[in-house]
């Protein structure tokens, strides 16, 4: 069986510096494929075993979004033995997008080719590449695949990770808002009392609840980090930390509603 690699630093810098180069090769698939050129041993070697991610993964039918839930739990599956900080890696990641997973990053992210150049280099580098932790999460093609199938992989029941994901994954704004912020993302128990809070609203009218609302949802996130800058959210008793995250839920939504 064949291992998962990943580039050297010099190799991912070495690429990054000459995406304009291959552009054609980013956005079509046509012309020469970048290479890490004057980079002795550029890929190294994890010694976990590899996994046919390309084939794990669901963009053919033209409407590669709406799988995203399904390719989450399916990269986090096949990369479950990966720890947080192994996960952390742009050189892991760069390879997997530019190696194995390049013709799903192309169908996903690279449909519309923007006419300036700098425009067209920094979409490749947003979802080829993945500098600084918030590019994993939210930008590189695989590793935000990869945290947001974890994610549901901690906070859910196995059976229920596609229902979490669809309902986290429905609008940018809302999962960004949610994951983007550390103390709460990485806060398993607060991260479950969000998530019942928005299923139960989910249950109740779908993507037209009120707390979905990109300004309504946000405020509700501000309110609980706040509240985690004064009350360590994830000590308090179950109950506790349940009425919380109702009461400012509650909140938000009446605030929106104010004139």
């Amino acid at each position: 069986m064949t291992h998962l690699l990943y580039y050297t630093e010099l190799a991912v810098d070495a690429l990054r510096a000459g995406i304009a180069e291959h552009l054609d090769w980013y956005y079509t698939g046509k012309g020469p494929a970048p290479v890490p050129n004057g980079v002795d041993r550029a890929i190294r070697d994890t010694h976990l075993d590899a996994v046919d991610i390309a084939g794990e993964l669901q963009f053919g039918d033209g409407d590669p979004i709406r799988h995203d839930p399904e390719n989450a739990v399916a990269v986090f599956s096949a990369l479950a033995k990966l720890q947080p900080q192994e996960a952390a890696q742009e050189r892991l990641w760069t390879h997997l997008c530019h190696v194995e997973c390049a013709e799903y990053v192309r169908a996903r992210w690279m449909q519309r080719r923007p006419e300036a150049t700098k425009e067209a280099v920094r979409s490749v580098e947003n979802h080829f590449f993945a500098r600084g932790n918030r590019a994993l999460v939210r930008d590189n093609a695989i590793s935000r695949l990869w945290w947001m199938g974890k994610i549901a992989h901690d906070v859910s029941e196995e059976d229920a990770e596609l229902e979490f994901l669809q309902i986290l994954m429905h609008r940018q704004d809302i999962r960004s808002a949610l994951i983007e912020r550390a103390s709460l993302s990485m806060n398993r128990n607060v991260l479950r009392g969000v998530y019942a809070q928005m299923r139960e609203h989910w249950l109740a009218e779908k993507e037209n609840a009120p707390i979905f609302e990109r300004e309504t949802f946000r405020d509700w996130m501000i309110r609980l980090n706040r509240r985690g800058g004064v009350v360590l959210l994830d000590a308090l008793p179950e109950d506790e930390l349940k009425r919380i995250i109702e009461w400012e839920a509650k909140e938000a939504i009446a605030s929106a509603q104010v004139p």
